[in-house]
């Protein structure tokens, strides 16, 4: 199974929601650090996974999610 992973920035409130689920139906997941002081998230990669430049992202597989409440629906 492919590991779930949030693209995101720690301190992110919407992050932080994503993470919070995930923590509470006990799933693994990859939490990837975004730099938003050097605008990682308006360059690529991240660009391509929200085309908006905003964190957090989500993947599943070939899933690619983006605002933090449909990341939540999901899991």
């Amino acid at each position: 199974m492919a590991t779930m992973k949030v693209h995101g920035n720690p301190f992110s409130m919407a992050a932080m929601r994503v993470t919070a689920v995930l923590y509470e139906k006990d799933l693994d997941f990859q939490f990837i650090n975004i730099d938003m002081m050097n605008g990682e998230h308006k360059k690529e990669p991240f660009i391509s996974l929200n085309p908006f430049g905003q964190v957090p992202a989500f993947e599943d597989g070939d899933l690619k999610l983006f605002e933090s409440r449909a990341i939540t629906k999901y899991i």
